[in-house]
């Protein structure tokens, strides 16, 4: 989350980056130990950033420190876990976003899915909005475009925004990849 680095107010009594960076690391190991062989891409997201635009903003003699990286951070090269910055991931078909990377965002729409749709005009799946929706419309030509936003793994209640869990779900996505990039997503609360 980053919290501390946050440009927000903020509250006391919450984890430290340290804090978090150990929560997040023994995360990352667990994961790979569920996926010993399999390719795992952190994708970065707006939390993330607030790091790099912290020490840019406060102390930028320090920016091109590879030990003040998120990568090195979270041992990411030794968990064998690439970080995927600002570009798009392809599983497939399938374009996969943060989705804060698109200009102007897309707000808080009832169906967040609904509104990556009308933005990116592509099958995508996000998780910005932490919230599970799907949106599934066809072309003229027959193409159908499907487009997922998935739940979060942080808190639904985060001070910051305490009814926010009116809304957000805990969730995530699997997404299967079949010849000729044809895909399945299971998108799971």
């Amino acid at each position: 989350d980053c919290y501390a680095l946050s440009r927000f107010g903020k509250e006391i009594d919450r984890p430290t980056i340290k804090e978090e960076l150990d929560m997040g690391k023994s995360f990352l190991k667990y994961l790979r130990s569920l996926f010993p062989d399999g390719m795992i891409y952190y994708k970065e997201g707006n939390h993330e950033e607030r790091m790099r635009k912290y020490i840019l903003a406060n102390a930028p003699e320090l920016g091109k420190v590879p030990e003040l990286s998120l990568e090195y951070l979270l041992g990411l090269e030794d968990l064998k876990i690439e970080l995927v910055k600002r570009v798009i991931l392809k599983a497939g078909k399938l374009n996969i976003l943060h989705g804060h990377e698109i200009p102007g965002g897309i707000m808080a729409p009832v169906n967040p899915a609904r509104g990556m749709f009308l933005k990116a005009k592509a099958s995508t799946l996000h998780g910005h909005n932490h919230q599970r929706s799907t949106h599934r419309e066809s072309t003229l030509d027959g193409t159908t475009i499907i487009v997922s936003s998935t739940g979060c793994l942080c808190s639904l209640t985060p001070e910051y925004m305490p009814y926010a869990g009116l809304k957000w779900v805990h969730g995530a996505a699997i997404v299967e990849v079949h010849p000729e990039g044809k895909f399945n997503i299971e998108n799971f609360e």
